[in-house]
């Protein structure tokens, strides 16, 4: 028979566990986001035009449609927390699907304001980390991947990286994708289920802002984008939908009391 543990070692035990706190629950109810958490940033970025044009809440549902207008022009969507919403050493999950044609890639990721300001590969965890936690291109034909990126990007000595493939189609369907961090690593979710764990990279110390973005290239990792480009907006399967987004911050566990 297993010995019972005594009341105070049992106390001990679950002061040991960490508590979570929701800091952030969106629906995306109504037909706007909330301003207070999101922006629809706006700009030319890569070969396409981020746009509010992409955007549409509705029916409980951000839905980001990259899709190319009668001159050419193709819009994306970058929907950010930027200066707004932040999470620092938490955890963070998004339910969501998408149909993602080649030239386009979409993503539900993390980034810090502050990323590679050292320099330095080795100064990622005061710096941040980018964390995509869904990632993905036509090219993957429903499946995904997770990626880690740390050290100034422009840097091919500093700049790492670690990642997984996600092969499975998946994206037809709603599933939630997350991740936990803290500065023992990253643990990636899918469906609530361990997905992926990392430790190579540097724990992120600093304020991540959360985003949900498509980009589009002529040509490039994602693909090739078709000569016609992906139709008028109405007529685009090239989309990302997102039911809803959570954020926890974690709440250090309470001192133990002394055994007695």
């Amino acid at each position: 028979m297993r010995a019972l543990l005594p009341c105070f070692a049992f106390a001990a035990t679950l002061a040991a566990e960490p508590a979570w706190k929701l800091t952030l629950e969106d629906n995306f109810d109504g037909t706007e986001l909330n301003a207070k958490v999101w922006t629809i940033e706006t700009g030319k970025r890569r070969d396409s035009l981020n746009s509010p044009k992409a955007v549409d809440v509705k029916d409980g549902v951000l839905k980001i449609t990259t899709w190319t207008d009668a001159d050419g022009t193709t819009y994306c969507g970058f929907v950010t927390s930027r200066k707004k919403f932040h999470v620092t050493q938490g955890k963070t999950e998004a339910r969501c699907r998408f149909s993602v044609q080649p030239g386009t890639q979409i993503a539900f990721w993390a980034q810090s304001p502050t990323y590679g300001r050292s320099g330095k590969a080795a100064g990622a965890a005061e710096d941040g980390v980018e964390i995509d936690i869904l990632e993905t291109t036509g090219l993957k034909k429903g499946g995904y991947q997770s990626v880690l990126h740390w050290g100034p990007y422009g840097n091919k000595d500093e700049k790492k990286s670690s990642s997984v493939q996600h092969p499975a189609n998946v994206g037809a369907e709603w599933h939630t994708y997350g991740v936990e961090w803290d500065g023992a690593g990253y643990r990636f979710t899918f469906d609530g289920q361990p997905a992926w764990k990392d430790e190579k990279c540097p724990g992120s110390k600093a304020p991540q802002f959360l985003l949900f973005t498509s980009e589009s290239n002529i040509k490039g990792w994602n693909g090739e984008r078709p000569k016609e480009g992906y139709g008028l907006k109405t007529a685009s399967l090239n989309t990302f939908e997102v039911d809803w987004v959570k954020a926890w911050e974690r709440v250090p566990a309470a001192s133990a009391p002394a055994a007695k």
